[in-house]
């Protein structure tokens, strides 16, 4: 039984050994942290990992929103590692916002945290915390005193060198070496003596920072002691040694470097040649030809680079050698260094070199190539403006006006049409460099060849060539005058792209007159551009005198803004549609009208005001068999103390034409009757009244329901109408069917009853000059509109309407903090905007809540036809969004029952 206790152990040790591994992989990999995560761990999340993780995170979001949370993180974290990164997240932030705390931490118990905020001060780069900063150079802490050295010599505080200095005699090496360093960058000569006792210290770091800061503060003396560096035991020292004679620049080093060319460490061998490059002494030219077939190619890629720095003739071999070096880092410095030489073994040498295969190797030859300067290898040049590489052709383009000035112009202007931007961009650059008359008349003259969208996708690259030169907007504005009609149009076309409008708007209208056809489209593009509201007045007065058909159509293919549109160029767009004589510009003019949201037809007269309903045809009655009918006796007057005479208008003569229907209940005689088709009695040309619209239900004034036996109702005859007057045609659509007479219990047909309603008759020029009711049979005046015509136009004064409300709604919003406007405040705001609200054949409706808990304050109209089918088919409905919708007009009333489908997207909004 033993072997099966054992097998179970061994069974349970196999399952405890697989969950550990899954929970330290679980461990090793935690889930990223987004910023927006790690704002809000800070008080949740309890492991200390994830806390420092999302503070990091804070602080490469470049975000100074981030502060906050960071400054909060620094304060109150219970962990000195969270608190320390989140001192360096604020530092990398580099927001002032955190200067105050991160002040503040530098007296934080853990000496990590205080070191994190030194450092970070000094990211911050604020001179406010430099006395602070000198206090933590006692603190007990070497970390602490080490970050406050290295913050004072970063802010570049000159008062800090006694300070400093006394830390040079710090017991610990990680402090010295920090002073060292801030000694160094405070660029001080009085640190020089303080400086050379360190060359002595014990401690390597400390002796390598030292003869790096001596050679950044360039002062002679130093020369020696650093040169006995040079044969110090660490190579370190002596590597730092070497770096710090070549940043000395003194040809009392040059003997000892030549020494330290052969040492036995690359590393100090590489820096030896390194500053002999930047002694420039030619005495160490043949050494470093030597260096050239060293065994370590960093110490050949520094070789060869200072060969090219001495530019001694006779190592122009060795350096053309070093072109086949099999390590790229040579060859591309080599290649460099032949731009040193005027000889023309460097110039064929770097010209085969542009056949390389390395893209880098072919972009350093043309850059040398541009650095000698020689004409005789433009043709190289240009061939290179098709090299595969982007950037071997930017290089090409620079190239070109330093090595053939003007005789590259045309290689330069191909290059300013490429496709490529970036080449564009270059080209337009060089352009400018070479400033010649030549120079700025070829751009213009590319400008113009080229086609307007052309034009605005490449206005960078234009922009760039014309700023880059003085007075360029006058010297176009010369070139606008130019015999040349090619020039005049780039000249346009570059004056768009560089003043701010409107300063060229003279120009482009004068342009507008051009007797070239391709200049006068230049100029109504740019102006169309630039000033939208001249270029709509511009084509009222000027469009219809423009000759060319073509022009015309481009003309009004510009036309898109129907804001502020001048009430000229409707009639001017309504007489280019019905009277042009190419096809192709009256199709433009209709679809200019319908992108102006214009009507296509304009009635004699128009109105202010929103159309008459009583102007609106009826719709048609059915057409009936004739037959014998009797005609009502006359309805009784109503005596004169009882019912008021109607309202007259002072310009209009007093009427006493008849109501349309009578009201009346007629029952079926034994055969069959039908009733007869009506017919309104005409007012006179020379007499029309003005009824006001009945309030209240029910029959007319002056219309009684007769008393009697049941009998056929009929109109009584009616004068005939004035030969001058013209009638309105009949409906399209024909007669509408009546539904049949009913029967009753006892199977008798009675009929149905006939209200007559009065409609209004609004005092309206159209409504004086023509019929008011007209039978369906007859014709429709001269100049009037039909049914349909009459509400499509309705329904898109509608829509215009509640895109200014919409516009008026957000302006007032702005105004007043959030809120939406009520009716009256509206007719404060805009007078127009009250019109619409009162009678009119729409009604209005405004609805307007304020801001709650549960959603920002909204708004919303709701227009519905006075008469379905009559002053409108469709309702309307806004809100806020600014989105117009529409239902039909049969749909129930409430809007949130309606099937609502938008029609405009866009708003005044």
């Amino acid at each position: 039984m033993s072997h099966i206790g054992s097998g179970r152990r061994w069974w349970v040790a196999a399952v405890l050994l697989l969950a550990g591994m899954v929970m330290g992989e679980r461990w090793a990999s935690p889930c990223p942290v987004t910023a927006q995560d790690g704002r809000r761990t800070f008080t949740d999340l309890q492991d200390r990992e994830a806390r420092r993780r999302a503070v990091e995170e804070l602080g490469r979001s470049g975000d100074e929103r981030q502060v906050t949370p960071l400054v909060e993180a620094l304060r109150g974290d219970r962990d000195f590692l969270v608190r320390s990164a989140a001192a360096e997240a604020l530092g990398n932030l580099k927001s002032e916002l955190g200067l105050p705390a991160l002040t503040a931490a530098l007296d934080d118990i853990s000496p990590d945290v205080r070191a994190a905020a030194a450092l970070a001060l000094a990211r911050l780069g604020r001179p406010a915390a430099i006395p602070r900063l000198r206090q933590r150079l006692q603190d007990a802490e070497p970390l602490v005193r080490s970050a406050a050295a290295q913050a004072l010599g970063k802010l570049g505080d000159a008062q800090s060198l006694p300070e400093l200095v006394n830390c040079l005699s710090d017991a610990e090496p990680e402090v010295r070496t920090s002073a060292t360093e801030a000694l160094g960058a405070l660029g001080r000569r009085e640190a020089v003596e303080p400086l050379l006792r360190m060359l002595g210290d014990s401690n390597l770091y400390v002796r390598s920072r030292a003869a790096m800061a001596l050679g950044m503060l360039g002062d002679p003396r130093a020369i020696p002691a650093v040169s006995e560096l040079l044969l110090d035991k660490e190579r370190t020292v002596r590597a730092s040694a070497a770096e710090a004679l070549g940043r000395l620049r003194d040809r009392q080093a040059v003997p000892p470097l030549l020494e330290a060319l052969r040492d036995r460490e690359a590393a100090v061998r590489q820096n030896a040649a390194f500053a002999l490059g930047k002694i420039g002494d030619e005495t160490a030219a043949d050494a470093l030809v030597d260096a050239l077939r060293d065994e370590d190619a960093r110490v050949r890629a520094r070789a060869v680079d200072a060969l090219g720095a001495l530019a001694v003739p006779r190592t122009l071999d060795a350096i053309v050698d070093s072109l086949r070096d099999g390590d790229a880092l040579v060859r591309t410095l080599a290649v460099q260094a032949l731009g040193n030489f005027k000889d023309d073994r460097a110039t064929e040498a770097l010209v085969q070199t542009l056949a390389a295969d390395d893209a880098l190797l072919r972009r350093r030859a043309v850059e040398s190539l541009a650095k000698i300067g020689d004409a005789r290898t433009l043709p190289a040049i240009q061939t290179a403006l098709g090299d595969a590489n982007p950037a071997v052709r930017a290089s090409a383009v620079v190239a070109l006006p330093r090595i053939g000035g003007s005789q590259a112009l045309p290689a330069l202007l191909t290059a300013f049409q490429s496709d490529d931007a970036a080449l564009r961009s270059t080209a337009a650059f060089a352009l400018a460099r070479l400033g010649s008359e030549e120079a700025f008349v070829g751009v213009v003259e590319a400008v113009g060849r080229m086609a307007f969208d052309d034009v605005l996708n490449r206005r960078i690259a234009i922009v760039g060539f014309f700023n880059a030169l003085p007075e360029s907007p006058l010297r176009l504005q010369g070139l606008v005058a130019s015999p040349d009609a090619l020039r005049r149009r780039g000249a346009l076309l570059g004056l768009m792209v560089v003043t701010v409008p409107p300063a060229a708007t003279g120009t482009f209208l004068e342009a507008l007159a051009d007797s070239d056809p391709e200049v006068r489209r230049a100029a109504l593009a740019a102006l169309a551009r630039t000033d939208p509201a001249r270029f709509a007045e511009a084509t009222a007065q000027r469009l219809a005198a423009e000759p060319d058909p073509a022009v015309r159509v481009e003309w009004l293919s510009r036309l898109t803004e129907p804001r502020g549109t001048p009430p000229a160029l409707a009639e001017t767009l309504r007489g280019l549609a019905r009277e042009d004589v190419a096809p192709e510009v009256r199709q433009a003019a209709v679809a200019a009208l319908d992108r102006l949201r214009l009507p296509r037809v304009i009635l004699p007269g128009p109105s202010r005001t929103l159309p008459a309903i009583a102007d609106v045809a009826p719709l048609p009655g059915p057409e009936l068999p004739p037959s014998l009918t009797v005609p009502l006796p006359p309805a009784p007057l109503p005596p004169a103390s009882a019912t008021p005479a109607p309202t007259v208008a002072a310009n209009e003569a007093p009427s006493t034409a008849p109501a349309l229907l009578p009201t009346t209940t007629a029952s079926a005689p034994p055969s069959r009757p039908t009733l007869a088709q009506p017919t309104p009695v005409l007012p006179s040309p020379t007499a029309s009244a003005t009824v006001r619209e009945s309030t209240a239900p029910g029959p007319a004034p002056g219309l009684v329901p007769p008393s009697g036996p049941p009998e056929t109702a009929t109109l009584p005859a009616t004068p005939a109408a004035s030969p001058t007057a013209a009638v309105r045609p009949a409906s399209p659509t024909g007669p509408t069917p009546r539904p049949a007479p009913r029967a009753t219990a006892a199977g008798k047909v009675s009929s149905t009853a006939v209200a007559a309603r009065r409609l209004p008759l609004r005092r309206l020029p159209e409504a004086r000059t023509a019929p008011v009711w007209v039978s369906p049979g007859r014709t429709l005046p001269a100049g009037s509109l039909s049914a349909d015509d009459r509400v499509t136009r309705n329904e898109a004064q509608v829509m215009d309407y509640l895109e200014r409300l919409v516009a008026a709604q957000l302006a007032f919003r702005m105004a007043s903090g959030g809120r939406f406007a009520s009716l009256a405040e509206l007719q404060q705001q805009e007078r127009e905007l009250e019109a619409p609200f009162v009678d009119q054949d729409y009604v209005f409706a405004l609805y307007v809540t304020e801001a709650t808990a549960f959603g920002p304050a909204d708004f919303f109209v709701l227009a519905t036809p006075r008469l379905a089918g009559l002053t409108g088919r469709r309702a309307f409905y806004v809100d806020a969004s600014g989105i117009i919708r529409s239902s039909d007009a049969g749909q129930p009333w409430l809007p949130a029952a309606r099937q609502w489908a938008p029609v405009r997207s866009r708003s005044a909004g």
